[in-house]
């Protein structure tokens, strides 16, 4: 599914439970919604923080094997004549 959906579809959940916990009580679907955007969003911001630190950094990559290097003056140049 969409995360957006699923956000969405959560935000609703939350809103909807806090009116009834509220009692049912009319007037206040703009403040409970923001109240649980901001319970949702910060539930899934946790979510994702801890998916993050769950992942194992990956190893260095070598680096390839080096050849020395010329110095400037050595650069491609065409010689004197």
């Amino acid at each position: 599914m969409n995360l957006e959906k699923d956000m969405l579809d959560e935000i609703a959940r939350v809103a909807y439970s806090l009116y009834e916990n509220r009692g049912c009580t009319p007037g206040n679907d703009f403040t409970d919604w923001l109240e649980a955007e901001r319970i949702v969003k910060q539930k899934y911001a946790a979510r994702m923080t801890s998916d993050i630190k769950s992942v194992k950094p990956t190893q260095p990559m070598k680096a390839a094997a080096s050849t020395k290097s010329k110095s400037r003056g050595q650069l491609n140049r065409p010689s004197a004549k």
